[in-house]
């Protein structure tokens, strides 16, 4: 109820669109290590309508952030789940080992974004935004922690696979209306990373 406050206020003072969660699990193997929303639960949809309805009231519109951590978290949380990464590298803040992602977890977390959509959209969401910078996403992304095998390893174009056939995953589901996008990091800031170029 706080946190439905807090964004109720920010639509009272006049903001056009509020940004929710920012990182709302998709997947029980996303561990909340940010207290975050835990969009791959049904008891989520309820609590979400509830921001959405003040908001809108309020004359706001709403989107939501739903990201996968990957490694960005911690082994002891949530479900005690091995931790996903594209890669065996541990990420420098948390410090888990992570699992190397195999494909059967790549269709999994696939279908975990749209259903995670789903249940935004029955909450009466104005948008879906993915987080890509530093999570699941990113690291995927990423030569510097991605260390697949093609097809979702090697060339940018298998690097950003993930993305693509998430996002084809949750427009199939999404609203045609509704936006849809990505908040991403251009850049490692890394020698041996990524760049703009």
């Amino acid at each position: 109820d706080r946190y439905r406050l807090y964004h109720l206020e920010r639509a009272k003072a006049g903001v056009a669109l509020t940004m929710t969660a920012g990182s709302a699990a998709v997947s029980k193997d996303s561990p909340p290590v940010f207290n975050n929303v835990l969009a791959y639960k049904d008891e989520v949809v309820p609590w979400m309508r509830r921001i959405a309805d003040d908001c809108h009231e309020a004359g706001a519109a709403v989107m939501i952030q739903l990201t996968h951590l990957g490694r960005r978290t911690r082994w002891d949380k949530g479900d005690w789940l091995p931790v996903l990464a594209a890669g065996p590298a541990r990420e420098p803040s948390h410090r888990a080992f992570p699992k190397v992602i195999e494909d059967w977890d790549i269709a999994r977390v696939i279908q975990d974004y749209a259903d995670a959509a789903e249940r935004m959209k029955e909450a009466g969401l104005d948008g879906v935004e993915f987080e890509c910078y530093g999570h699941l996403m990113d690291q995927f992304m990423s030569p510097l922690t991605n260390a697949l095998p093609a097809p979702y390893g090697g060339s940018l174009e298998n690097r950003m696979r993930l993305l693509l056939d998430v996002t084809d995953a949750v427009r199939a589901v999404w609203p045609a209306d509704k936006p849809l996008s990505v908040r991403i990091s251009a850049v490692d800031g890394i020698d041996g990373g990524w760049s703009v170029e």
